[in-house]
């Protein structure tokens, strides 16, 4: 009986794995959230885009982003270094 289950629940574990590997299309832009239809896809980076103005925004605010997380880690890195240098 055990080993009976044992079969089907790796069995069951088969049959969700295909189900999960399905890819299905995206739904909605990554930067508006704005439904994309099929012949208006826009895909760069790895994600969809309702059309190349919308990648233009992802884009920059990605770079902005970067930048403000590199400016936070020089300055980060800045004041440790004179509290190194003090001991």
């Amino acid at each position: 009986m055990a080993e009976e289950a044992k079969k089907q629940d790796a069995a069951g574990a088969a049959v969700a794995e295909k189900v999960k590997k399905k890819k299905l299309r995206p739904t909605n832009c990554a930067q508006s959230n704005k439904r994309i239809r099929r012949k208006d896809w826009y895909y760069r980076g790895g994600k969809y885009f309702a059309n190349k103005q919308a990648f233009k925004l992802y884009a920059a605010a990605e770079a902005e982003k970067a930048a403000k997380a590199k400016a936070a880690a020089e300055a980060a890195a800045a004041t440790a270094e004179p509290a190194k240098a003090a001991e």
